[in-house]
């Protein structure tokens, strides 16, 4: 369960990790265990809606059922939905019971939760002076929650800062193909909107996505947005790698190739730290999104300048 592994919470009560039993000595799983995993392994809206009206008729408390609807939309990231939860978990505060968790060993655990359902509740208003109140006291009650609560943090400073920052599109860069030097207007043309994809060959994750990438680049090019992919490594040897890793892409329409300066450094200016990272910028050199390419704020953003644009579906590995 994604989200267990993320807060760092105690696992469900009953299925701490144990060596495997020989097959004959498997113990039979009761009803009670079957609801439990169910509820709290449900992966769309329908099923959590299916099993917690299961667990209600088996007469499970309150307390699991919330906790399984928490970690359920934190597992599909709608933090909108976790900060319209605060209600609901600051109403069972009184009643808490570690007896009836499934998933908490100790109670700041779960009131740690309520912190945190409260921050996002803040940044919701825009207030992030009850934002920054409401996660602190949620670091505090559990600091191994923090993987959960700190990259909120991450993502307002980082819109923050990428605020104040203007791209300089006169700003001239070598070509990976040509190795001449080359403006990011030029490589713009006529396009109103450009990605920048920060990338490494030396990155594993930037070449598990790479088909992705391949499928995103395309659909940008059809709906006339520039992409260009930018090294963030300047030297000789990342970009004899870079060639050779550039030369296993038969594709048409993945943009152009870029090497980043070495002074005045695009990633740093943008707060580059994970890789792949993309970057919507306006022709004026505004900063409309930055961060995974697999972040549906990327694909909101694009949508908001290019309504006809479409995230492309990728056919399943065979």
């Amino acid at each position: 369960m994604l989200a267990l592994l993320l807060t760092g919470l105690s696992p469900l009560r009953g299925q701490e990790e144990q060596l495997p039993l020989d097959k004959e000595e498997q113990p039979p799983i009761d009803k009670e265990e079957q609801l439990t995993k169910a509820l709290f392994e449900s992966e769309t809206e329908k099923e959590l809606k299916a099993n917690i009206a299961a667990a209600r008729q088996a007469k499970f408390p309150e307390q699991a059922i919330l906790e399984a609807r928490f970690l359920f939309l934190v597992d599909q990231q709608d933090f909108a939905a976790v900060a319209a939860l605060a209600p609901a978990l600051e109403g069972q505060k009184e009643k808490f019971r570690i007896e009836d968790s499934v998933i908490f060993s100790v109670p700041e655990e779960f009131l740690a939760i309520i912190k945190y359902s409260h921050a996002l509740a803040s940044l919701e208003k825009g207030d992030q002076a009850g934002f920054k109140t409401h996660i602190m006291e949620a670091f505090w009650l559990s600091p191994r929650q923090a993987a959960v609560f700190a990259p909120h943090i991450e993502r307002l400073r980082l819109a923050q800062e990428m605020a104040k920052i203007k791209i300089d599109f006169q700003k001239e860069y070598r070509s990976q193909k040509s190795d001449k030097m080359v403006s990011l207007a030029a490589l713009a043309r006529k396009s109103k909107h450009v990605v920048l994809h920060f990338w490494s060959p030396w990155s594993s994750e930037t070449e598990a996505s790479l088909p992705d990438f391949i499928a995103m680049a395309q659909e940008l090019a059809r709906n006339d947005i520039a992409i260009v992919s930018i090294l963030i490594e300047p030297g000789a040897e990342a970009l004899k790698v870079a060639r050779e890793f550039r030369a296993g892409i038969k594709e048409n329409g993945v943009g152009e190739w870029i090497v980043d300066n070495s002074e005045f450094s695009l990633a740093r200016k943008l707060r580059i730290q994970d890789l792949p990272t993309v970057t919507l910028i306006s022709a004026q050199g505004g900063v409309l999104f930055n961060g995974h390419p697999s972040d549906d704020g990327l694909w909101d953003a694009l949508r908001k300048v290019v309504p006809k644009v479409k995230r492309p579906r990728l056919k399943p590995l065979n």
